[in-house]
């Protein structure tokens, strides 16, 4: 008798951790926000960019910029979320900080950017986005004017083309969120949605055309990797890549309609047959809370034997 009370025991024993890793491996989770109001992050967002060239890879800039999230107000049906971005570091001994572009790259700092964002998670919009242009643009014409500016005698015919340039960007309500939310869209991505292992979500989407005009149709697909149900700690993995046939059709027609405006001739036999677009990202989120502790996202564009990787690594701070 006492044999088999042991060797029930022992099978007991021996099951728990199976029957644990089977409720993980099955488990489905939901990551939604739970905020409250003054709530408050800190994250640390690093930008690198390299750069190939018939296979040779250089590093053309590397950045650091702190943030500060604050939850301004909560409700049913969602909050008003305070984006600020402190100053923008460059990663070189250069003098990068104190040029044109490098002030020109610091607009924004100390902005705050009030984004609108559903019960879900979801970005609705920038409550403040009147404010935000009217600044944005404002700094920028100041810059030519300031002492250390005049001193270096910037190009004119740059500022005019950064001027042109932030103005196309910030014309209308939707331009202005779409560049406000940049970062935010990819740390608030996670959100709104229910995760199950084997299960991806797929889906088919538009990825906004950095040089204007026709977005480019992509697919994306979202996984849960791992969970970590003692810890309430997920991974989640997401990738996004652009339809190769829509991309050269959307660049070429826009290269052609740039040559023809310019008054040459149509860039026949000229444009690289392979083309690509993709991004790749992984997330650790707290299941808990729905705030991100750490992201990792890279954009990849291929243009014949031509390369370029944009990666973007935010990690939560301490406060």
């Amino acid at each position: 008798m006492r044999a088999a009370i042991v060797r029930s025991t022992i099978l007991v024993l021996i099951s728990l951790p199976l029957l644990g890793l089977v409720d993980v491996q099955s488990h489905s989770i939901e990551v939604l926000p739970h905020w409250e109001k003054g709530d408050s992050v800190r994250l640390e967002i690093t930008r690198a960019r390299v750069k190939s060239a018939d296979g040779t890879s250089t590093i053309t800039g590397k950045t650091h910029t702190n943030f500060t999230i604050e939850v301004l107000s909560a409700n049913d049906d969602g909050y008003l979320v305070g984006w600020t971005a402190g100053e923008t570091k460059f990663n070189s001994p250069s003098q990068a900080e104190q040029s044109f572009l490098g002030q020109v790259v610091n607009l924004m700092n100390g902005r705050q950017i009030i984004l609108e964002i559903d019960s879900h998670g979801v970005i609705k919009g920038v409550q403040n986005w009147k404010g935000v242009k009217a600044v944005a643009l404002k700094s920028l014409e100041a810059l030519a004017t300031t002492e250390d500016l005049q001193k270096e005698k910037p190009d004119k015919a740059l500022m005019s083309s950064l001027r042109a340039q932030w103005e196309s960007m910030l014309g209308t309500k939707e331009q202005v969120e779409e560049l406000c939310t940049r970062e935010a869209q990819i740390y608030f991505m996670v959100l709104g949605r229910e995760y199950a292992r084997n299960d991806p979500f797929e889906y088919e989407d538009l990825l906004p055309n950095p040089l204007g005009g026709e977005a480019f149709p992509t697919h994306g697909r979202m996984a849960l990797k791992t969970f970590d149900k003692q810890a309430g700690q997920a991974v989640i993995t997401w990738s996004q890549i652009a339809d190769p046939q829509q991309v050269a059709r959307i660049l070429e027609s826009m290269m052609k309609e740039m040559s023809a405006r310019l008054g040459g001739k149509p860039l026949e036999g000229e444009f690289p047959k392979s083309i690509s677009m993709q991004d790749h990202a992984e997330i650790v989120v707290d299941v808990d809370t729905g705030w991100v502790k750490t992201l990792s996202h890279a954009r990849s564009v291929n243009f014949g034997t031509r390369a370029q990787v944009d990666t973007t690594s935010i990690i939560r701070t301490a406060k």
